[in-house]
């Protein structure tokens, strides 16, 4: 490239001064190619792990491959769990953070709230805090809960559902970072994500799956998942604006703005239903397992029997999520009292 572009320049009759000038401008010439084309252009922009650019979407990530990824880690090691309208921790909640810290160890849990004034009180509280390595990577962030998106009212019935879909994508796109909805359960590490610009769960025949996304803060695909809501916001539809309209409108045009995971982030509801029928399911081969805890008082037949589960009664339930409780919560099952 530098043959081509000096091949060009004359190289008699110059003065000293015109010499000396043209010396400098090559100098500088060289070093701005060097810079600008040798580098891509996300690690031109990027400060420390994290970046320090907002608003250039449309070029931050230009020609990046998401296929690949990058030779580096480009999103920041920060697991982000939204908390509306409840903050105390149950035992699920426990579980979840205990196996993302074992399984994956992120340097940061930040907690975004609406709750004002949120303490770290009560009893699975009190465990964590017992925890030193644990306790220490916690943040506790308020976030007020959103009740609009670009002057459209959000549903009163789904409004903290609605509100944490697009709560989610504010927060990436102010820190980056990884995104758990808060029953999902880490089972390996997610380093191997955090060198591509946005990781999406997107399975075959489905829309995608918003219960987990890892990000840098300058996503295209966050920001424009953001502006689809422009206009277009169905208060009554569950999913249409956080899975549907993103996937036919953005994923379905311009795939190449994720990293596309299928299945490895457990979403499907095949596989949440599993781990309270199941006692032998395959559940390590998974990278994330979305529980859909939610969900059990209808996908679970034993559900009537364990409406809720505490480090008791998780020694004696049979099926796989007593063994993935008591895995990361270091119990021995105790079967002598079950059915």
């Amino acid at each position: 490239m530098f043959k081509t572009i000096f091949r060009f320049i004359p190289v008699r009759r110059y003065s000293n001064s015109s010499f000396i000038a043209g010396v400098i401008f090559g100098c500088c010439l060289i070093s701005f190619v060097n810079h600008e084309f040798h580098r891509p252009l996300f690690l031109s922009l990027l400060s420390g792990n994290d970046g320090n650019s907002n608003g250039h979407y449309e070029t931050f990530f230009k020609n990046f491959d998401n296929e690949t990824g990058a030779d580096r880690f480009i999103v920041p090691n920060i697991i982000h769990f939204i908390r509306f309208d409840n903050f105390p921790l149950g035992f699920v909640d426990y579980v979840v953070l205990k196996a993302a810290m074992r399984n994956h160890k992120p340097d940061k849990f930040f907690f975004h709230t609406d709750v004002k004034n949120a303490t770290c009180e009560g009893k699975y509280w009190d465990l964590v805090k017992k925890d030193r390595d644990l306790w220490s990577r916690i943040e506790v962030k308020y976030l007020e809960a959103p009740t609009e998106i670009f002057g459209q009212q959000l549903s009163e019935d789904f409004r903290f559902y609605h509100g944490s879909d697009i709560a989610r994508i504010r927060v990436l796109m102010q820190y980056g970072g990884i995104y758990l909805d808060n029953d999902c359960f880490v089972i390996h590490s997610l380093d191997k994500y955090r060198k591509f610009e946005c990781v999406v769960n997107w399975d075959e025949g489905q829309f995608l799956g918003n219960q987990v996304f890892i990000a840098h803060k300058n996503s295209r695909f966050l920001a424009l998942y953001l502006e689809s809501y422009k206009d277009n916001y169905y208060p009554d539809r569950w999913y249409y604006n956080g899975g549907e309209r993103p996937t036919t409108e953005i994923l379905f045009h311009h795939p190449h703005l994720i990293h596309r995971v299928k299945g490895n982030f457990g979403a499907d509801t095949g596989v949440g239903s599993s781990l309270f029928t199941d006692p032998n399911y395959d559940w390590r081969r998974f990278d994330i397992i979305h529980m859909l805890m939610g969900h059990r008082y209808y996908m679970d037949p034993h559900f009537n029997e364990t409406e809720e589960f505490d480090e008791d009664n998780i020694r004696t339930y049979r099926y796989t999520f007593g063994t993935m409780a008591r895995q990361v919560l270091d119990l021995e099952p105790d079967f002598s009292l079950s059915p």
